[in-house]
């Protein structure tokens, strides 16, 4: 599995993919440091390289204007033939027409997408019809336990406001998330 954008996410996901016996490769914008069940970080640059031997691809990465429509024909093309695609950072990172095309060729085998473009969908969107296609309503990390973590999270921002300390998870203005 290739995990594109090895933040918090993403990295939960190459965990969990590694978990079930998957090597587990990755990008990152910010270096090529990562967990140890991660076999290899690359850089940005090293994306249509990496794609070309990924059973699956996993998008994590935020939207910037680097990674702005960085899922098109191009990278759909240097794909493993018969991988799957699955998007849940963000829709605009997707060309959407070039994703209907290569999954109406043959070149994937499926997608599944929490997160679209336009969003929401409309009604005749030709990714409604596509039968290797799955979609899900932007909710994959709507869980209980992501409530916990949030409201933990606000807490303690809180309390370190409160407390003039530095706070957690905050935005940096320049990379864009």
């Amino acid at each position: 599995m290739l995990v594109v954008g090895l933040g918090g996410i993403g990295t939960e996901v190459a965990r969990r993919a590694h978990g079930f016996g998957m090597r587990v490769i990755a990008t990152r914008a910010s270096g090529r440091t990562g967990p140890d069940y991660v076999s290899y970080v690359g850089l940005p640059d090293e994306l249509l390289k990496l794609a070309k031997d990924a059973d699956f691809v996993v998008n994590c990465a935020p939207l910037t204007p680097e990674t702005t429509g960085i899922f098109n024909r191009e990278f759909f093309a240097d794909m493993k033939p018969g991988a799957y695609f699955v998007s849940v950072g963000r829709g605009r990172s997707t060309v959407t027409a070039d994703l209907i095309a290569a999954l109406n060729s043959g070149k994937l085998a499926g997608a599944g997408l929490d997160v679209v473009d336009p969003e929401p969908l409309p009604s005749d969107s030709a990714l409604w019809r596509l039968p290797n296609l799955i979609i899900t309503p932007h909710v994959s990390a709507d869980t209980p336990l992501a409530e916990e973590q949030r409201t933990a999270l606000l807490r303690e921002n809180l309390r370190r406001y409160v407390a003039g300390e530095p706070m957690l998870s905050v935005v940096d203005v320049e990379r864009g998330y």
